[in-house]
């Protein structure tokens, strides 16, 4: 068994030299390109992180491996072909995927016509400072009510986030909370919209203590973690190159925060000695496997799904529910009660009925709608949406401000790769940052004289 999974987590590393050479070839002439951060961000949690959960556990508790109930519970219960199972589904995700981006690519280079314009993406600082002073304003005007005191209302925060019965959920303080991301996200685009500005030096500052306070705010690892990813990469994208020196200097940082980062923020809320934080794990092994889990918690759910979970093929189903959630039940004049979302039915297997939401995983999910099939139609699928995206980066100017733009929209399509779930593509946040940047984008074109016409689907060069 032990031996098993060395050659699982030897197999996911192999597979990421691949893919890691054929990125290199594929960008070699034109750059790092939209399509290489969705593949980065691919491989981060269902690559990387399975090589290193695999390559750990054969020197892990096998009952206990991470001290978190619902991992443990998965991982003591795998066995090795479930695990081989789904690095099948995850090598023919991408597989399939760069199929989709090739097939959406020549379609655009069929229907479009040439053109020797570029695009100059930029965005209205006055418009996104406007958003963000609304957003900071109903932030804090809910972080207000929690309680009399800012040790109290921080705490209420931490139990609200929690969905700790002690604190009243309201639509205001529900709301507020979930845009939290939404705010933290637009004010890393108008950071590196300002960096660009002669006012940087006044307005740069600001604009940084506010990303800050929206990551305190969001009361979870995940809210300072991904505005500095996203940050990361909207460096690699203009800058062209991966800088992994960088890399390596945040590695172990962000290990220790994410092993340790949850129940230090809870230590705060619920009176627990920090000191008893650090004993948290048996061992450093078991730490970095929870790091790696929560990274990685779509491998973690897919292969609890795939070996645990026994149901009929779901068909799609599921993410047409995703979007109707957008409509609470009962609205809009129809007495329709949706059906049991996948979501639940996977926490009451995987984890225990009354918990959170622990979605099915993203392989999970691909094998629960189409079984063998599910690569190639959810690759296909994110290969097509990224395809139109690439298309306008072909066609972009490459700025620091575009370059925030695109790796927003990258990590938008890219969100169900995290959950295989939709939830959050159609969660009030993601909607808001949309909104929000349709509202604070500017477009316009530029003629590229004496360059010859760009033919739709060919990256001219202008990128950089």
């Amino acid at each position: 068994m032990s031996s098993g999974f060395l050659l699982v987590s030897l197999a996911y590393v192999f597979f990421a030299a691949v893919v890691g050479l054929f990125e290199h070839r594929r960008t070699r002439l034109n750059g790092i390109d939209a399509i290489s951060l969705f593949v980065a961000l691919f491989m981060l949690q269902c690559c990387f992180s399975a090589a290193t959960i695999y390559g750990l556990l054969p020197f892990l508790d096998p009952q206990n491996p991470t001290n978190v109930y619902a991992f443990d519970k998965i991982l003591s219960q795998l066995d090795v072909p479930t695990a081989w199972l789904v690095f099948v589904l995850s090598a023919g995700f991408l597989l399939f995927f760069y199929v989709g981006c090739s097939l959406g690519r020549a379609a655009l280079a069929r229907f479009a016509s040439p053109s020797n314009e570029v695009l100059l993406i930029s965005v209205n600082r006055s418009r996104i400072f406007a958003v963000l002073g609304i957003g900071l304003a109903l932030t804090m005007y809910s972080f207000m009510l929690l309680d009399d005191t800012m040790v109290g209302r921080y705490i209420n925060l931490i139990l609200l986030r929690s969905n700790d019965p002690q604190v009243e959920r309201t639509a205001l303080n529900a709301n507020a909370f979930s845009l939290t991301q939404t705010w933290s996200w637009l004010s890393i685009v108008a950071i590196f919209c300002v960096v660009e500005s002669r006012w940087r030096r006044v307005l740069l500052p600001p604009l940084l203590i506010v990303a800050v306070l929206f990551a305190v705010m969001g009361v979870s690892r995940r809210a300072l973690f991904l505005p500095l990813l996203m940050a990361f990469l909207i460096l690699v994208l203009y800058r062209n190159r991966w800088n992994l020196r960088w890399i390596a200097l945040a590695a172990l940082p962000l290990v220790v925060w994410v092993a340790f980062g949850k129940n230090l923020i809870s230590s705060l809320a619920y009176d627990v000695p920090i000191e008893s934080v650090a004993g948290t794990y048996q061992s450093w092994q078991s730490a970095v496997t929870r790091a790696w889990s929560d990274v990685g918690i779509t491998v973690v759910e897919s292969v609890g799904t795939v070996g645990m979970i026994d149901i009929p093929p779901r068909l799609g189903e599921d993410h047409v529910l995703s979007l109707m959630r957008i409509f609470p039940e009962r609205t809009l004049g129809f007495e329709v009660d949706y059906p049991e979302r996948i979501v639940r039915i996977s926490t009451t297997l995987l984890d225990d009925p009354d918990a959170a939401d622990l979605p099915p995983g993203l392989m999970g999910q691909m094998w629960l709608d189409f079984r063998l099939a599910g690569p190639i139609l959810w690759g296909i699928a994110f290969g097509l949406q990224m395809s139109i995206v690439q298309w306008l980066f072909e066609r972009t100017r490459c700025t620091r401000q575009s370059s925030a733009i695109f790796v927003v929209l990258a990590f938008i399509v890219a969100l169900p790769l995290n959950t295989g779930s939709f939830d959050f593509t159609f969660s009030v946040d993601t909607i808001g940052i949309s909104v929000a940047l349709l509202m604070c984008i500017k477009v316009g074109r530029a003629r590229l004289v004496g360059a010859r016409q760009l033919e739709p689907g060919v990256q001219p060069g202008i990128a950089r």
